[in-house]
């Protein structure tokens, strides 16, 4: 079965809503769906449905956040599952993607 994810906008402005895995399957979908962020805009993905991330997720976060700031604005990951903190945490992001204080 392959993996799905669905991506929604948040509860509030510039957030973008992951549910399901990020994984390499995926992962184009969130970067067709980060392209469409303006130069400079501050966005914020609510990863508190997301049940899987691979590198290619973290990938996609991280060309999509050197973007971003290059022009001013920031990508932060918020909220995120304790799978999907974790291979934050493993990873060497947690500070990079705005998730300094996993708990």
């Amino acid at each position: 079965m392959a993996a799905e994810l669905s991506i929604d906008p948040g509860t509030a402005p510039g957030t973008l809503a992951l549910a399901g895995e990020l994984d390499t399957h995926t992962a184009p979908q969130l970067a067709r769906a980060l392209e469409g962020s303006d130069d400079g805009a501050n966005v914020t993905l609510d990863l508190s449905a997301t049940t899987f991330i691979s590198s290619a997720g973290l990938t996609v976060m991280l060309n999509a956040q050197r973007r971003l700031l290059a022009s001013g604005g920031s990508l932060r990951v918020v909220d995120p599952t304790p799978p999907v903190a974790r291979m934050i945490e493993l990873s060497g992001l947690a500070a990079t993607l705005g998730l300094d204080r996993l708990a």
